[in-house]
């Protein structure tokens, strides 16, 4: 008689224990969700590629696509012998050209050296009444987009290319000479953060040229009685010149 009243209580106290304990798991269901959404937040962020991007948000098609984006013959293909699963695919996130457009744009903006012009007298930190033509050279310089807002494109390697000018100074005293000089070239770029940019030369005016006289002119002309110091990179009076004007010593 008491056996199925029993069977009740049993029942009804197993499922009050139930939803207390899932209440409780809730609670810790929507925090580990939280944490994982925005675990998966940073990860996107930090994509640096659309390979990449697919990997993160759809992980089982993503080397289906990296597949058919190889396809030269995509066009051409025969629905019907698609799997299913490429149907789907196709048919439920991307079309394929707008993939390809995406990833020929997320190419190009990336963090390398590009060609650039910047301007010599800048460059070198020239005084005001020098100026040189062509004004500008062409050079590669670090440039395009990090994958996180923390970080910079910055240079992590350099070399230095010769570039011949046309140095005037004002007031005009001679005519134009040309004048080789050297310019900073970027070889090598990364997305750095700002504690890590201490550990790469960043190329300033003036700079000093490693391996090289200090000085961005190699060899100059200047006028008669003159010659070129590359220690201190200007026309300096010329010894020699001048013992050979005052002659020998005359005697008594």
């Amino acid at each position: 008689m008491y056996k199925p009243w029993v069977t009740v209580n049993i029942f009804m106290i197993s499922f009050l224990h139930l939803l207390q304990g899932s209440d409780y798991e809730n609670g810790s269901v929507k925090r580990t969700s939280l944490s994982a959404l925005e675990r998966s937040e940073q990860q996107i962020r930090r994509a640096s590629s659309l390979e990449e991007l697919l990997r993160i948000t759809h992980a089982e098609d993503w080397k289906l696509w990296k597949c058919r984006l190889k396809l030269k013959s995509l066009a051409n293909l025969d629905s019907r012998s698609a799997s299913h699963r490429s149907t789907r695919f196709a048919a439920a996130f991307y079309d394929i050209d707008t993939l390809k457009v995406i990833d020929e744009e997320w190419q190009e903006t990336q963090c390398v050296p590009r060609e650039t012009c910047v301007e010599v007298a800048k460059e070198l930190g020239t005084t005001t009444n020098k100026f040189f033509k062509p004004p500008c050279v062409n050079v590669f310089r670090c440039g395009g987009c990090c994958n996180e807002e923390s970080l910079s494109c910055m240079n992590t390697s350099t070399t230095y290319v010769s570039k011949t000018l046309f140095e005037i100074s004002v007031p005009l005293t001679s005519v134009p000479e040309p004048v080789p000089i050297k310019i900073a070239n970027h070889t090598g770029c990364k997305c750095l953060s700002n504690t890590q940019r201490h550990q790469y030369t960043i190329i300033r005016r003036s700079v000093q040229y490693p391996e090289e006289d200090g000085c961005p002119f190699t060899n100059k002309l200047c006028h008669n009685g003159w010659v070129w110091d590359s220690d201190k990179c200007e026309c300096v009076a010329d010894v020699q010149h001048s013992n050979r004007r005052e002659g020998p010593p005359s005697s008594c």
